[in-house]
């Protein structure tokens, strides 16, 4: 009976390391619905042609995908998603050089982006297969263009 508790042991500790490595895995990511809220408290309300409006740091974003900031920037750069439309003013440094504002998302766009995820089971996911899912680009694409589009003439005219 030792041998086998010993076996059990081993073999539950083996889970816990990457293979071939000193490292402990990650604990998975708690599985994301549509319907949580977590997101829509990380927001900072900000002017858009004189109106108020509330908009969301990528964090919110990652957090609404159940992904990491790290994430969506990464499929920003790469274009599998598209650029945030909205940048908060940058300033100049102390040596001159302009730093950039930092990128926000409308809570609108998020939704969209979350429907998208939704109806391809993606919420939550451990990795997204974009070879797989290159309809979503293209959705996210058209989606947000329309989102964006609406709100100009929104606020225009307002």
């Amino acid at each position: 009976m030792t041998n086998a508790t010993e076996v059990d042991e081993f073999l539950a500790s083996v889970d816990a390391y990457y293979p071939g490595s000193k490292n402990k895995r990650r604990d998975l990511i708690e599985s994301v619905t549509k319907d949580d809220q977590e997101w829509r408290t990380k927001s900072v309300k900000k002017l858009l042609n004189g109106e108020e409006r509330e908009f969301y740091y990528p964090g919110a974003m990652a957090l609404a995908l159940g992904k990491t900031t790290v994430t969506i920037r990464l499929w920003e750069r790469k274009s599998y998603i598209p650029k945030a439309p909205y940048r908060l003013p940058g300033y100049t440094n102390t040596s001159g050089k302009q730093i950039p504002g930092k990128r926000v998302y409308s809570r609108e766009i998020i939704e969209v982006t979350i429907d998208e995820f939704q109806e391809r089971n993606l919420l939550g996911t451990a990795r997204v297969e974009w070879k797989e899912h290159h309809d979503l680009t293209i959705a996210l694409y058209e989606r947000w263009k329309n989102v964006l589009d609406n709100t100009t003439t929104t606020a225009t005219t307002a």
